[in-house]
């Protein structure tokens, strides 16, 4: 029933989109723009999936782009883009905090929720060591199992992810989590004593490293390469 509901919403939402580039030159949107109103079309479908599913902290992210849309039109107060970037970036990142999760990393279950389409891991745990996790337009949690994980590609666009790496072991030379993160927060959840190094290139977004310990020399290498635009990726350690 939900997955059939998420497909009716978002089958709704791009009709409207199509409906309003067929009629744009009868209404007169062209101040604005007809590819802003687009983005502002999906940031507010984004905004409603989020408050229908209770998923506060990605709601930041919309909101900043629509403002950052709708400022001059609106004769809204002017914020300079970087400190939008940054403002949004630390509320994504602080109502992580303050609000609770919904998994934790020793009870998080092997099934993944993307736009309500829920996907089981095959029950004999089978270990895959360049695993691939997407999203759009929804949320997924995923526990990876691994022993001797080499690369793991993350896909997120207008969603929220949770990946926990508490069930993985590195390759000898390390691993690489190649990332793809647009309008929406990516956390990674990963063992105490690894080593994260940070390679993103980051284009009004940006990348948070939670450690309170420095790591040892010898510790398992995890390199986080890609791009996040309108976006942030934080690691946690557990």
């Amino acid at each position: 029933m939900k997955s059939r509901f998420s497909n009716l919403f978002w089958g709704i939402v791009l009709l409207l989109v199509a409906a309003f580039v067929l009629t744009n030159n009868f209404i007169g949107f062209d101040d604005i723009g007809i590819g802003k109103i687009i983005i502002s079309i999906l940031a507010l479908a984004f905004i409603v999936q989020c408050i229908a599913r209770l998923h506060i902290a990605p709601l930041v992210i919309p909101l900043a782009v629509l403002y950052f849309i709708f400022r001059e039109p609106l004769g809204l107060p002017v914020l300079q883009t970087w400190k939008l970037v940054v403002a949004t970036v630390l509320a994504f990142i602080g109502l992580n905090i303050l609000l609770p999760q919904r998994h934790s990393y020793n009870q998080c279950n092997n099934s993944d929720r993307s736009g309500d389409h829920q996907k089981k891991i095959p029950a004999d745990g089978n270990k895959d060591n360049n695993p691939y996790v997407g999203v759009n337009f929804g949320s997924i949690s995923r526990s990876l199992n691994a022993d001797s994980l080499e690369t793991v590609r993350l896909s997120c666009n207008f969603g929220a992810m949770e990946i926990f790496f508490n069930q993985v072991e590195l390759s000898p030379n390390g691993a690489v989590a190649d990332i793809s993160c647009s309008f929406g927060g990516i956390q990674l959840f990963v063992p105490g004593h690894w080593q994260v190094i940070d390679r993103m290139n980051c284009t009004l977004a940006g990348v948070n490293l939670k450690s309170f310990t420095a790591p040892a020399e010898n510790a398992p290498r995890l390199t986080l390469n890609g791009s996040v635009s309108m976006g942030g990726v934080e690691v946690k350690y557990i």
